[in-house]
């Protein structure tokens, strides 16, 4: 799926799931080493609920092809129960909350008929040629990844498109030590759509930043608990081996001494006959009369 979508003609259409973007980028990454993220653009919908997306523009390193550029975006899942993969207690947190819902993360091929001045320029992020090397495909991909991983649903003031798209540019900059460019409507960032002439703030950044930082100091934090577990477990380890090194050396000491311990028996036993032999000879000389 990520080869059609990467390969294939600019016709190419369908919604790829971002999980199963990663998991092939992940199956063969040889094959996209060549795709390099040059631009990361941000934009809102002029709507009532002001849905946010991200545009990537994509070089492939190995033709002449010019840039292609993919959408990225985050929405509500619409799937019947059944398709949805997620845990069963938070299926019955879905239902008991309508703000909660399984998400769907997907990527596609931006439409050609796509008109930037009919949205919002909220940023923009300028990666560079891909001669510098600033964020691959594949590295693209694996910050996707991430963003998934920190928050698999779909919240309605929480965990929404605004902070996908939030997340992912936040995670980039932290990447490549590189700062996005406020675009002209900046300001309407994490806003609720037209309502209220969009000053509702859904999402502030700062949240974000906090989000994805108690997300790694969390994710640091098992890592020393697996590292001390790991750490313990090996000293266990190596008591374990040593006292069984030790029962089978008593063991062995064992197997020894049962072996050796009939000819132990036997060589007491000749010598107790031998001294009693001499005893009885030396009686015997002794007691013969002398003659006179």
């Amino acid at each position: 799926m990520a080869s059609m979508l990467l390969l294939t003609d600019p016709n190419f259409r369908e919604l790829l799931p971002i999980p199963i973007l990663c998991a092939d980028v992940a199956k063969s990454p040889e094959q996209y080493e060549k795709y390099w993220v040059l631009e990361i653009l941000h934009f809102k919908e002029r709507d009532q609920v002001g849905h946010e997306f991200v545009i990537l523009s994509v070089f492939d390193c190995g033709t002449n092809r010019p840039l292609f550029h993919l959408h990225a975006e985050r929405r509500p899942s619409r799937r019947p129960d059944e398709q949805r993969e997620f845990e069963p207690s938070s299926k019955l947190l879905s239902k008991l909350d309508p703000r909660f819902s399984p998400s769907d993360d997907t990527i596609s091929r931006l439409r050609d008929n796509f008109k930037a001045d009919n949205y919002d320029h909220l940023a923009s992020l300028n990666l560079g040629s891909p001669s510098l090397k600033k964020l691959s495909f594949l590295a693209a991909c694996q910050i996707f990844e991430e963003v998934k991983n920190q928050a698999w649903y779909y919240e309605l003031f929480r965990r929404q498109c605004y902070w996908f798209c939030t997340n992912f540019l936040k995670r980039v900059e932290g990447k490549t030590e590189l700062s996005k460019i406020a675009g002209r409507h900046a300001e309407r960032q994490g806003t609720y759509g037209r309502i209220c002439g969009g000053r509702i703030k859904v999402l502030e950044e700062d949240g974000v930043k906090s989000d994805i930082r108690e997300r790694n100091d969390r994710q640091k934090d098992q890592a020393k608990k697996q590292e001390e577990e790991d750490r313990e477990g090996m000293k266990n380890m190596m008591v374990d081996a040593m006292q069984r090194r030790e029962q089978e050396r008593l063991a062995a000491l064992e197997t020894t001494r049962q072996a050796i311990q009939p000819m132990l028996i036997t060589t007491q036993a000749r010598q107790e006959a031998e001294v009693l032999a001499w005893r009885s000879m030396f009686s015997q000389i002794v007691a013969q009369p002398r003659s006179t």
